[in-house]
């Protein structure tokens, strides 16, 4: 490799680090596999278990809303759905509706008619 050539690869990299952030930095794995160490089967071993047991968060209207569709929907989709409508509006009647219907707390006119007399009981506001 001449020098021009390790020179725009150099640029290049220390452009990406700037505008993208991109860096490896060293994982907790990589540290143990490149490490001497004579426990270093144990440390493996360590670090695999506790990234097996893990655990996933599931909450009740992910499981309701699942229910209502018929099918599982997977938690990356879940997480773009979430990002996609924080997005969307900035406006905080939207963003409470959408809250609302996500988790389910909203309430139907005739419950808030029984709740306020007053109330319309055909009035979804």
């Amino acid at each position: 490799m001449n020098n021009w050539s390790y020179f725009q690869i150099k640029m290049r990299y220390n452009k990406d680090v700037k505008e993208d952030g991109f860096e490896r930095k060293d994982m907790q794995l990589d540290k143990i596999l490149l490490g001497m160490e004579k426990s270093m089967i144990s440390k493996l071993y360590n670090y695999l278990l506790q990234y097996e047991l893990a655990e996933e968060v599931i909450k009740g209207p992910m499981l309701a809303w699942n229910k209502n569709f018929g099918y599982n929907i997977e938690l990356d989709d879940w997480e773009e759905i979430w990002q996609r409508n924080l997005t969307v509006t900035k406006l905080v009647s939207h963003k409470e509706n959408w809250y609302k219907m996500i988790y389910r707390w909203h309430l139907a006119p005739t419950r808030l008619a029984k709740i306020n007399p007053t109330a319309n009981p055909s009035c979804w506001k």
